[in-house]
Parts: structure tokens; sequence; C-alpha cells
């Protein structure tokens, strides 16, 4: 086990450095690329076509890609609503979010 030192000053052992790695991410580190998640069948997708050259798998991997790129934005424009610091643009993205989604006016809160 190693001790490290987390971004607040208290230090922890081995099972901690993962947590203190996420605390620094969330803290807005600069220069910092963000880790995204793509499911198994886009990623053996990926391989096929630039690994191997397999052309058949553009349509797979263009809608994959799309449906990604589609989460990272609904996601960003929820946790813009969360965070935002006025009101005014807490409720700009809450309704760009709601209208992103595609939920009825009606039902809206």
């Amino acid at each position: 086990m190693t001790i490290c030192d987390g971004c607040d000053g208290i230090l922890g052992i081995g099972w901690y450095r993962k947590y203190r790695h996420y605390r620094h991410d969330r803290h807005g580190k600069a220069g910092k690329m963000k880790n995204i998640q793509i499911s198994e069948e886009l990623f053996l997708a990926l391989m096929k076509y630039h690994l191997i050259g397999v052309e058949e798998c553009l349509p797979e991997i263009q809608s994959g890609l799309e449906s990604k790129l589609e989460a990272m934005v609904n996601r960003q424009l929820y946790t813009t609503y969360k965070i935002a610091p006025t009101e005014e643009e807490r409720e700009k993205a809450r309704k760009e979010y709601l209208d992103k989604r595609g939920m009825h006016r009606d039902f809206r809160w």
C-alpha cells in the first residue's frame, strides 16, 4: 500500500489514490483531458476499422459516436443546470436540457 496526499492535505492509504484523482478532476485542474467510456461493441468496431480496414463498420461507428456525443451534451447541459451561478443561467440550461431531451412543455416542472 502507498500513502498519498489528498488535495485537502489529508493523508490516505492505497484506495484513496483513485478518489484523490477524482477530486482533482472535479476541482478543474487545467490541461487534463477527461476520460469517457464507450461500449465494447463500439470499441471493437473502431478497432476493426482502424487496424484491419473493415469498411462495413463505418455506419455502426458513426451511430455509436453520435449517440455518445448526444449523451455528453445532455450531461453537460444537466450539469450546467445544476451548478450555474445565477438563476437566469440555471433556467436557460434547464430549458435547453428539457428541449434536447424532447420533454413536452406541458410535462415540465
